[in-house]
């Protein structure tokens, strides 16, 4: 046996050189490997699904997302985007209401490139399941942002009104209408009209059909009132006339309305009010409407009182 052993070790130290070549190349062979398998890489927001039988549909389930760590080559791991990429899911045996708790593998991901999965997060999913229905459901515009000042939303219409849904009968049940994608309200100036897809809810994997509809906005200035007090009346009469004229009341009060920034410039001493008497020859009394004289875009909603008692008389 120690024959044996210091046979080998001789031959060993014989061929040192060759001992040393053989290392070399294994540590360069190893760092080959190492740079086209060693690369990783992390990819958000990759899309999953329930692959149900007909007639079934997905009632609820704990991730639309997940986040996947690959590893690979350079060249495996280059291309890697989450619209590449999809988690499916398959059940092909589903009860109704059973709540299942699936722990992701790569065989539940469709994978193009040659990259292998590192991990999955979150690492599993649950989903309940439900048979399948139809609703019919009113479409509603969602909205984002703000009107230029000065405008506001007279009325939305959608066309068509109302859309055939098609997924889980318990999501169904609980939903009233259903909602577009979001409208940018931003810097819009006259009414307008778009086409926009329908926003799909998270529960569950539904259909909607159609998924697109035709959105009118119908846009109008925004009005504002406010209300004067005190208001002086005065007389209009011919120049020189020389009866007494009384008026009784001789201070009213006015609502107006027009554009919040005419109303909100407005002042008291920018409205004039009176009673034209003209026409009033007798000398008696008289029951008289208020008149209103106003500056440009801004109307008289009502006075207070609208009829005033007018007192004319001789002078002594």
């Amino acid at each position: 046996m120690k024959d044996s052993i210091s046979n080998v070790w001789n031959q060993i130290r014989k061929d040192k050189l060759l001992l040393l070549l053989c290392v070399v190349m294994a540590f360069f062979s190893w760092q080959g490997i190492r740079k086209n398998t060693g690369f990783e890489v992390s990819v958000s927001n990759i899309a999953v699904d329930v692959d149900v039988p007909r007639g079934w549909a997905v009632w609820e389930k704990s991730v639309h997302r997940v986040n996947i760590v690959f590893r690979g080559s350079r060249e495996n791991i280059r291309y890697l985007n989450n619209e590449q990429l999809r988690v499916v899911i398959p059940v092909p045996d589903p009860e109704h209401g059973e709540e299942m708790t699936i722990k992701l593998t790569e065989a539940n991901l469709r994978n193009p490139t040659g990259a292998k999965v590192v991990s999955f997060s979150p690492s599993e999913i649950v989903i309940r399941l439900d048979q399948e229905s139809e609703k019919q459901l009113p479409v509603k515009a969602a909205l984002k942002g703000v009107l230029p000042e000065g405008l506001e939303i007279d009325r939305i219409v959608c066309t068509p009104a109302s859309v055939r849904v098609s997924g889980a009968r318990q999501v169904l049940e609980a939903m009233v209408n259903i909602h577009t994608e979001e409208v940018d309200l931003k810097d819009r100036q006259t009414s307008f009209k778009e086409s926009v897809p329908i926003a799909l809810p998270q529960a569950g994997r539904m259909v909607v059909e159609p998924d697109w509809v035709s959105v009118e906005f119908f846009l109008e200035e925004r009005n504002s009132t406010a209300r004067f007090e005190n208001i002086p009346v005065r007389v209009m009469c011919t120049p020189g006339d020389p009866r007494k004229i009384q008026v009784v009341p001789n201070q009213i009060s006015i609502t107006v309305q027009g554009l919040q920034q005419n109303i909100e410039k407005l002042r008291a001493e920018d409205i004039f009010a009176y009673v034209s008497c003209h026409d009033l020859t007798e000398s008696t009394a008289y029951e008289m409407p208020v008149e209103v004289n106003l500056p440009d875009n801004v109307q008289v909603v009502r006075t207070e009182p609208a009829v005033l008692q007018v007192q004319i008389s001789n002078r002594p």
